[in-house]
């Protein structure tokens, strides 16, 4: 049928009303479906039809419209009983292939489940499918739910690959009765028979809510009566056996949480509606062989256009996807195959990241795909086994799983009376670390930040927002070694303390009066002994040294930037001033009976932000480094600290750097728990939290609490589980979508999304109440926007070298990018790539590319830049 001649089933109905009307039957009763095959069925009952023939009877009703009809009923009620029932109308597409793999590009909102901030009704529907066999669908799907089971969960696993029966064996149940399972089931309802479900069904493991029906007992008639069954006509007929089905077991004592359906391979007719219907998530499995692309990105596309059994006339439910590859090959290859399928998938979903609802992110390939390994104990064992080591790769699935199930509530009824106090209370530092008035309460004393603050390891490093300024307060404020710290070089925020304190122009002019690139050490050594003479008390400090230039009367002069920079610049004009400034540290140790931190920070922006000032600071910091090296083992008093930016360091030229090699901590925080702490020792500054978290028996100080108290404290600030979003956990959400580049996260994101979550949480409170959370999890994805504006401000004001490739960036469309697609669009930057990818703006894309070199943005920047998400093969 040419799509000129469609039409839809409301104007048909309207065109047959008007010929009965025509006709002298205005009061007909008029039934109008699809058939499944692009036409419709069509039945109309009125006494005035008696006596007339099929003929006569059609040329008054079915004027006009009869190319459109494919099979008609038009009968009189003396009739009715001959022919039956009517068939269940529907004003939607049948589920099934011929139609669903037809459909055109729907661009209606795209929501699922998992998106409602209410718990689905169980049970859950799950489909386990895969256009081809050996890819470990039966396994995945029996392992899945015996970890469910495990989990306390009521679990039932119907084996509908009537064709090729197998899950209950794998399953390691007995051999069903003849009369037991699936296929005679659904005879005995498409009869009208009263059946019990439970007879069945078999019980898999005693101890656990977990059962299994069988296809049913292979024997001489099981094809004769396999070519009974018509998943066609059920869509025509009042009484679906398959909704029965359901239905039945969900009314039964089982009372299943989750119904997981182990679907038959290839375009089987009764596999179309337990896709396309009756599923709220679907479980794709699949090798990315060539063979798999074409088919799988039409299933991939069908589905995404479906609508649910679940669905209603005011909200429009589709099928949520979820993609299993398997087997991975052992060795090297295993990460090219996995690649492989993310960007298939990419490209798969990619068409519909418009139509998810707002509050919602895009599907994320890489969250929405899982992949496991070959096994051998897994292929040839009789049946499946979830003990240790066997358990693991299936984990995820199962969770996928339980994400559609209720999760028990996070709040008790006293927290959700104080919710509102809680949002109140709640102060998310957003600030640098140098401007966050309560960092000191707030610091997280890592493993990897105890090894910073100590002595034996000089130099910090880390990328910016990983905590380097944070070491230095911590360092500056606590005194940890007994004696008052030095802050030689400070952030700009703490210079106005220091009368020494040299900013950028007075540091462009050392440089100016002093040509030679050697002055670097020697201004360090005269700098740093001017910085310890004023900081340490008079009775701890040695005379001035007068070959120098200096006296405790010029020095006591001294009051601010200029009057530093004129005593700095005597000092280097002085014959020996290096060996003289060296004795002056010497004496100046002897004389300390404490030790005192050198600390030196802010050194990244320090010296200005235009491209002679960055040359300048990369010379200014190698004689820093010469100069530490140097003199470290003569002034013990005074140990080294040095925060520096990772990428600094790399660019870094000195005689023995070798030397600090093993004696530097970066900071990195790769630890999700300690990371996610940093929040939650800001959020427990609110007495109404803190209340809350003792009537969950999560107490004690935030540094000492173990993965338990921190995943407990995070669901009841935040929930557990995401809607509309594909990582189950919310701490994997924030964890994926913080990081850049290198996989880095920075504490100052996170606090400033939690910021904007809890003013997004505020404002919609008033609107309506949640009571799963003090934040709910909807509030992430509108707060991650404000936040990547802030972090790519901040990447580009420290690096502003970056800034004409961001604007590149700001012009293209969607991420990954091609190598070429920059360059097509300024040649000139694409010099500026080997620093974005250093400093995590861009990342290399993994996976073949027909298209050469392809860079992702990380989502921490991706959004400020305006770019979408897509999927290339």
């Amino acid at each position: 049928m040419s799509s000129e001649s469609k039409v839809s089933p409301e104007t048909l109905r309207e065109r047959i009303q008007a010929n009965a009307v025509e006709a002298g039957m205005p009061d007909s009763n008029i039934f109008v479906a699809h058939d499944g095959f692009g036409g419709y069925l069509v039945r109309v009952v009125h006494a005035s039809l008696a006596g007339l023939s099929e003929s006569q009877r059609s040329a008054q009703l079915l004027k006009g419209v009869a190319k459109f009809v494919s099979t008609s009923e038009l009968i009189t009620p003396d009739e009715v009983e001959w022919y039956g029932p009517p068939f269940a109308e529907a004003t939607e597409q049948l589920p099934l292939w011929p139609e669903m793999l037809e459909l055109p590009q729907d661009n209606s909102t795209l929501t699922f489940v998992t998106d409602l901030d209410d718990d689905i009704e169980v049970p859950a529907v799950v489909t386990f499918y895969s256009l081809r066999g050996g890819v470990g669908r039966t396994t995945t799907l029996a392992a899945a739910a015996k970890i469910l089971a495990e989990r306390g969960r009521r679990v039932l696993c119907v084996d509908m690959d009537l064709e090729a029966p197998g899950l209950s064996t794998v399953l390691g149940c007995s051999e069903p009765d003849e009369s037991q399972g699936v296929l005679p089931l659904l005879l005995a309802l498409e009869r009208g028979d009263d059946v019990d479900i439970r007879d069945h069904v078999q019980l898999v493991a005693e101890g656990q809510k977990l059962y299994c029906m069988p296809s049913g007992r292979l024997g001489r008639d099981y094809a004769e009566r396999l070519r009974l069954l018509d998943p066609e006509i059920w869509y025509r007929e009042t009484a679906n056996p398959l909704y029965q089905l359901l239905d039945k077991a969900k009314e039964s004592s089982l009372e299943p949480e989750i119904i997981l359906l182990d679907a038959r391979t290839g375009i089987s007719p009764i596999s179309a509606p337990l896709l396309f219907d009756v599923s709220d998530l679907a479980v794709i499995c699949f090798f990315p062989h060539p063979q798999a692309a074409r088919g799988t990105e039409l299933l991939t596309k069908a589905l995404l256009s479906a609508t649910t059994r679940r669905s209603t006339s005011s909200l429009r439910l589709t099928p949520e996807p979820r993609f299993l590859v398997s087997p991975l090959p052992p060795g090297p290859s295993a990460e090219a195959v996995r690649s492989r399928a993310v960007g298939w998938i990419d490209d798969w979903v990619a068409d519909v990241h418009n139509q998810r609802a707002e509050g919602f992110d895009p599907l994320r390939a890489d969250e929405i795909t899982h992949a496991i390994s070959y096994s051998p104990d897994v292929a040839y064992g009789d049946h499946v086994s979830v003990g240790p080591g066997l358990r693991e790769p299936y984990i995820p699935v199962a969770e996928w799983l339980d994400h559609l199930l209720p999760q028990a509530e996070t709040l008790s009824p006293k927290g959700r009376l104080h919710k509102r106090d809680v949002l109140r209370q709640l102060d998310f530092s957003t600030g640098t670390a140098e401007n966050q008035q309560r960092l000191i309460d707030d610091f997280v004393q890592t493993k990897t930040a105890q090894q910073a603050m100590d002595p034996k390891f000089p130099l910090v490093l880390g990328r910016k927002g990983t905590g380097k300024t944070a070491i230095f307060r911590w360092l500056l404020e606590k005194n940890v070694l007994g004696g008052d710290p030095v802050a030689v070089f400070s952030p700009h925020a703490f210079r106005s303390k220091y009368k020494w304190s040299l900013g950028a122009e007075a540091l462009a002019g050392i440089e100016q009066s002093f040509t030679e690139e050697s002055i670097w050490p020697t201004f360090w050594k005269c700098y740093t002994a001017l910085a310890i003479y004023f900081s340490l008390p008079s009775d701890h400090r040695p005379p001035a040294p007068s070959r120098l230039g200096l006296s405790d009367e010029s020095l006591a002069a001294v009051t601010d930037e200029l009057d530093t920079l004129d005593v700095v610049k005597s000092m280097l004009s002085q014959p020996m001033a290096g060996p003289l400034a060296s004795r002056w540290l010497k004496d100046l140790n002897d004389l300390t009976p404490n030790a005192h931190y050198l600390l030196y920070d802010g050194l990244d922006t320090g010296f200005g932000g235009d491209a002679e000032s960055r040359l300048r600071r990369t010379r200014a910091v190698s004689g820093l480094m010469a100069f530490l090296t140097e003199t470290e083992p003569g002034i013990p008093h005074f140990p080294f600290k040095v925060m520096l930016r990772v990428d600094i360091w790399r660019q870094l030229q000195f005689q023995n750097k070798s030397h600090l090699f093993g004696r530097y901590v970066q900071l990195m925080w790769r630890d999700q728990n300690e990371y996610l702490k940093t929040i939650l020792k800001q959020a427990v500054r609110s007495e109404a939290y803190r209340e809350m978290l003792t009537e969950a028996r999560v107490s004690g100080v935030v540094d000492g609490w173990g993965e338990d108290e921190v995943r407990r404290a995070w669901n009841i600030l935040l929930g557990e589980r995401m809607k509309g979003e594909k990582t189950t956990f919310t701490r994997n959400w924030v964890w994926n979508r913080l990081a850049d580049g290198q996989g880095d996260h920075g504490p100052r994101s996170l606090s400033q999304l939690f910021h904007e979550a809890v003013q997004w949480e505020i404002q919609e409170e008033a609107r309506t109440s949640y009571d799963r959370s003090i934040v709910r999890s909807r509030a992430l994805v509108p707060s991650l926007g404000r936040v990547s504006v802030e972090a790519l401000q901040a990447l580009q004001e420290e690096f502003p070298e970056l800034n004409p490739l961001v604007e590149v960036l700001r012009t293209l469309r969607s991420t990954p990018i091609s190598h070429s697609e920059i360059g097509g669009a300024n040649a000139s930057v694409l010099d500026r790539i080997d620093l974005a990818l250093e400093v995590g703006l861009l990342t290399n894309r993994e996976g073949p590319s027909d298209d050469g070199l392809q860079y992702k943005v990380p989502d921490l920047y991706r959004l400020a830049l305006g770019l979408t998400r897509r999927g290339q093969a």
